[in-house]
């Protein structure tokens, strides 16, 4: 596993690996229990903490530095949103019954800006953009794959959705400015195609929506306006060696 990772380009340390299991056991024990739940946090948070602590000793003063930047930023970032959350449940009857998915978008918020800030930090933005769109490619051909089981001419046409962004990634890093206009307004594109102003709407964050809004057009709309401020200057090869995170 370590040298097919390695091929791909990624190097996890063992932390890394450790703490990869530890979320990807607790979301599928969610199907058992919830509280299972817990062990996500425990992958996400407990190197950080032990970091912290001064028992974990695998970054780097640069790693560190990068780190904390992130977690600030994921604070203004989360902080932000309570207080707007909080201004908007207190102005009125909005029919939010249910604490949870405001919690929920809170942890996404939190995660999401402390993951991006990290691998900008790391990467760079056009390795940030070209990895975040591979991914969005790769998991939509799963997502045809599952979808698509009993008919192979389906299967074809719903895998040519994920051309765009495998052809987005190439573009990221030779015309990153061309390709940040165009993941903007495809961040634009979707927002209307899925519905997203929903969330919005006069039960906000209903059916997961703001998770959804964060977890699919953030990533693009974020690699998109980090790409149109990329420098000229910058080295197309931007930091290709790899972080041991």
């Amino acid at each position: 596993m370590a040298r097919f990772l390695a091929r791909l380009g990624w190097r996890p340390t063992r932390t890394t690996l450790v703490a990869g299991a530890l979320i990807a056991l607790g979301i599928l024990l969610t199907g058992v229990s919830w509280g299972f739940f817990f062990l996500v946090g425990l992958g996400m948070l407990g190197p950080g903490l032990l970091r912290e602590l001064g028992w974990l000793k695998d970054h780097d003063e640069f790693q560190r530095q990068a780190a904390r930047r992130a977690g600030y930023h994921a604070f203004l970032a989360t902080g932000l949103l309570a207080f707007a959350l909080v201004a908007l449940f207190r102005t009125g009857d909005h029919g939010m019954k249910d604490p949870e998915p405001v919690v929920s978008l809170l942890l996404v918020v939190l995660w999401f800006t402390w993951v991006l800030s990290s691998l900008l930090a790391y990467w760079g933005p056009r390795r940030t953009a070209r990895t975040m769109l591979i991914s969005f490619g790769v998991f939509w051909l799963i997502f045809s794959v599952a979808d698509s089981l009993h008919s192979l001419p389906m299967f074809f046409m719903q895998s040519l959705v994920a051309v765009p962004f495998f052809a987005l990634a190439y573009t990221a890093g030779r015309w990153p400015k061309i390709t940040g206009a165009l993941l903007v307004a495809a961040s634009a594109f979707f927002f209307h195609f899925f519905d997203l102003y929903r969330v919005f709407g006069p039960v906000p964050l209903e059916r997961g929506g703001g998770e959804v809004l964060v977890l699919f057009i953030g990533p693009l709309f974020a690699s998109g306006v980090a790409l149109l401020r990329c420098g000229s200057s910058d080295d197309p090869k931007e930091k290709e060696q790899e972080p041991s995170h």
